[in-house]
């Protein structure tokens, strides 16, 4: 459920917004240092803030960048004096949009869904764009634009097809590839891989595992192939 925070709204208009917008969880606060408080504490999709709440027009400005520097949640500002300079003035300090503090209950929450909706869509669409450029997997991460490698924290320098070797275990975690499988998504060819393949795994083996001769990252399944195990844990015989 998406968190929407009224900051200083006249409380009656707040409830009956909060009827209309019985799909999202609204927040109250009556006053900015407790919506302060309360933006803090949680995430929120978007705030509706009442600037009549701050008198000048140089901290109503300092309000919104303040909450526009800490996360990039839309912020509807109502104010009683919308002429154009002052909705310049504010859609300038971080507003992305400025209402009269009178603009009726339907036209508000109109605005309201469409700037949840838009930041909801904006939101994935990031997370998606950083699914796309970054796997995560265990103690691994790779970074798929600059096709760089840590472990735990730790760079790992790896030749072109280590990586690529890396990155197709990464892929396919905790199951069982063949070699055929390996040097046909790696290599890219038929050629006979029997041969070739044990040297380039022991290669990579040597850069990520703690101890080559016992691998736990990358594991030999006897007849049939590897196996690649993001996480290992160390267990003490007691």
């Amino acid at each position: 459920m998406q968190h929407i925070l009224f900051i200083g709204a006249d409380f009656e208009q707040y409830l009956r917004l909060k009827t209309l917008l019985s799909d999202f969880n609204c927040v109250y606060s009556v006053n900015l240092p407790d919506g302060i408080r309360q933006f803090n504490q949680q995430r929120f999709s978007l705030i509706v803030l009442d600037l009549s709440l701050v008198l000048s027009d140089a901290d109503q400005e300092e309000v919104l960048r303040s909450f526009r520097r800490a996360h990039p949640v839309p912020i509807i500002a109502l104010y009683d004096n919308v002429e154009d300079s002052n909705v310049i003035r504010l859609l300038g300090a971080g507003a992305d949009q400025v209402l009269a503090i009178q603009t009726t209950d339907t036209v508000l929450t109109a605005y309201m869904q469409t700037l949840v909706n838009r930041y909801i869509n904006l939101d994935r669409m990031d997370r998606e764009q950083n699914c796309r450029t970054e796997l995560c997997v265990g103690d691994f991460k790779i970074d798929l634009m600059r096709r760089q490698v840590f472990l735990k924290g730790e760079k790992i320098e790896l030749s072109g097809k280590e990586f690529d070797l890396l990155l197709f275990f990464a892929q396919n975690p905790e199951q069982v590839l063949t070699e055929a499988q390996i040097y046909d998504r790696v290599w890219h060819t038929d050629k006979d891989f029997h041969s070739s393949i044990a040297k380039p795994i022991n290669r990579l083996r040597q850069k990520i595992e703690p101890d080559q001769r016992n691998p736990v990252y990358i594991r030999s399944i006897r007849g049939v192939g590897y196996q690649f195990v993001p996480n290992y844990v160390i267990s003490c015989d007691i």
